[in-house]
């Protein structure tokens, strides 16, 4: 635009020296219209110039909008992706707190199972230790049961060899029994003694004789002789006061005659006197008062072995 105005002034300034100098000489005159139509020439290579300097402005604004198009866009482009991103850190954020959470929960739990691991090891171990005294104790009733066993045919044994010793004063005041582990020999009064004398009679002799035979094959059997009596007094009669003195000598006299039995061993025979407290039946009448009047010789098994066992650890 310069350009072109500062043409436009040197025209005018031509025309105004061509109408100034109108009287000029013809060099001169010459000289002018050669460079008016030299201006005209430029003039008309500017104008051409504008044009394309229209054609580019156009082009470059035409450009331009297209840029500011593609501006817009990419603002707009730009705006979705930043709420985008604010959804996604808030996505994220979310995501991060449930991880902490069960981050937390799966170490409390890892923790929990720690724990409970070693209570179920602890558990296992008592078990153990318990399945352990259970197979000992197991052991140790396997032994005992044995033991029992053994004690059982033993007494049956006993018992049978007891009857079939004495099965001639069965009828005559002799009975016996097994009860509690143990095998009773029981006597009446009048199997053994006359009334209140603590000497034993040929009878009685005799049978005492045959147990002690039995006794005598049967080496780990205690005997315990009880003398017992009824509850009438008994009047002093020299060194017999009363019934405690009295059923203490019988069981004693008993004792002697085992013992008379050189292959048994005093250490395994006992006498113990019971007066009128160990009663079978009431006193109310002479029949019963009969049966209360008697000597009981106690077989008991030697439970050594068994008590062996029940104090081992």
């Amino acid at each position: 635009m310069k350009t072109i105005s500062r043409i436009l002034g040197g025209s005018l300034c031509i025309c105004l020296c061509i109408a100034t100098f109108s009287c000029v000489s013809s060099k001169k005159y010459n000289d002018l219209l050669q460079k008016q139509e030299d201006c005209a020439t430029e003039n008309r290579d500017l104008k051409i110039a504008k044009q394309d300097c229209d054609a580019s402005l156009i082009e470059l604004q035409s450009h331009n909008k297209r840029l500011e198009k593609d501006l817009d866009g990419t603002r707009t482009e730009l705006d979705t992706l930043r709420r985008n991103y604010i959804l996604m850190a808030s996505d994220l954020a979310e995501l991060q707190a449930n991880y902490q959470q069960i981050d937390a929960e799966y170490k409390s739990s890892i923790s929990g199972k720690d724990a409970l691991a070693e209570q179920l090891s602890l558990k296992e171990a008592e078990l153990a230790e318990k399945e352990k005294l259970l197979n000992s104790q197991s052991e140790k009733l396997a032994e005992l049961q044995s033991i029992l066993d053994k004690k059982d045919q033993q007494l049956n044994s006993l018992r049978d060899a007891v009857g079939k010793a004495l099965l001639g004063f069965r009828d005559k005041g002799l009975s016996i029994q097994m009860k509690n582990g143990k095998v009773y020999v029981s006597m009446d009064e009048k199997l053994l003694f006359a009334s209140g004398s603590w000497t034993v009679n040929p009878q009685g002799r005799e049978a005492i004789y045959e147990l002690g035979n039995v006794m005598a094959q049967n080496p780990d059997i205690h005997i315990l002789v009880e003398g017992h009596t009824d509850n009438v007094p008994l009047r002093g009669k020299g060194d017999i006061k009363d019934n405690w003195d009295l059923s203490a000598k019988r069981a004693t006299s008993i004792v002697r005659l085992l013992l008379e039995n050189k292959n048994i061993e005093p250490s395994r025979v006992s006498a113990c006197g019971r007066s009128e407290y160990a009663p079978l039946v009431d006193n109310e009448t002479p029949e019963n008062r009969a049966k209360n009047r008697r000597t009981e010789i106690i077989l008991t098994p030697d439970l050594d072995e068994l008590f062996q066992v029940i104090s081992k650890e």
